[in-house]
């Protein structure tokens, strides 16, 4: 009976957390489940600094500025498979 009754008081604990989480969210102070925070200049610079520890990381980073430069320059998001790759035959 007392599992019963310490397992209710964890369950309440962590639904009333997870309230309080979602209305500091909506008052804008936090990112929690609803909202996503947006890629800002501190995301390129943290995966630069990535690319120094991982350098197969840094054609990652090209290719992402590729695709935002060709999306900026048509409105259009890239299309999956554009030709520019060599291919293996």
């Amino acid at each position: 009976m007392l599992l019963l009754f310490w397992g209710t008081v964890i369950v309440v604990v962590l639904l009333a957390v997870d309230r309080l989480l979602l209305w500091a969210e909506k008052k804008g102070w936090i990112y929690y489940r609803r909202n996503k925070p947006g890629r800002g200049a501190s995301t390129y610079h943290l995966m630069e600094i990535h690319s120094i520890f991982e350098p197969g990381f840094e054609e990652v980073i090209e290719a992402k500025l590729h695709e935002e430069q060709r999306e900026d320059e048509s409105g259009d998001p890239p299309a999956a498979d554009d030709g520019d790759r060599p291919s293996d035959t």
